[in-house]
């Protein structure tokens, strides 16, 4: 079969599921009472946990640290994001945590996590243990089999019309900001978390190549 055979075909099929493909994903959603995939709440439920984990390795105050894991992203409850977020997800976690009787010290505390807790990288640690906790597990998430699942999910709905190999190459261009996250953590348990979830990541965006192009 020519080059230009399955140029030919490889159009007719997209005409004819493209429309169906659409079609499919619509009805679905209209179909149920629940969002196809609440990226947000699974991304914030997967930094608890995490932060969790980290917190209790590093010693680190679980009072400070579990309240301002749930609440860090709380100003941008979508897959978008939002104008400082860290300050504004701050405001209102001050307001529901006063509400939840938390003293004004503690309060502080929390809302110093949350206000911190933005960014990619970083060269240093933050000034406090529980706020480097929440940073590091909200960065971790990203990273491993967790964070390459919240990328292909919610590239449906911010990158419509991507391929497996659109998809492939997306995720090995991530691949050296991936490594510079893992560089960025300075508790132990979260340098060998990165570490562990980068190892994940790097294996299996070099698995999903090898299999969309087996003759390379």
């Amino acid at each position: 079969m020519t080059s230009d055979h399955s140029e030919a075909f490889s159009q007719v099929l997209a005409d004819l599921t493209r429309p169906a493909a659409v079609r499919d994903w619509v009805e679905a959603q209209e179909k149920s009472g629940a969002p196809l995939f609440d990226y947000r709440y699974d991304h914030v439920v997967q930094v608890v946990t995490v932060a969790t984990h980290l917190a209790r390795a590093a010693g680190a105050d679980l009072r400070v640290v579990v309240p301002a894991a749930w609440l860090h992203d709380i100003a941008k409850p979508g897959l978008g994001g939002a104008d400082d977020h860290g300050r504004r997800s701050a405001e209102m976690a001050a307001r529901l945590l006063k509400q939840q009787g938390l003293d004004d010290e503690d309060v502080a505390r929390v809302c110093e996590a949350i206000r911190s807790h933005v960014g990619l990288t970083r060269d240093s640690p933050l000034d406090t243990l529980e706020a480097q906790v929440v940073w590091e597990a909200d960065k971790i998430v990203k990273l491993g089999i967790v964070g390459l699942l919240h990328y292909v999910l919610n590239a449906i709905r911010l990158r419509p019309g991507m391929d497996m190999y659109a998809i492939a190459e997306e995720l090995r261009r991530f691949i050296p900001l991936a490594r510079r996250i893992a560089s960025s953590m300075h508790t132990a348990e979260g340098q060998r978390l990165a570490q562990e979830r980068l190892r994940h990541l790097e294996a299996t965006v070099s698995a999903l190549a090898s299999e969309l192009r087996p003759d390379e």
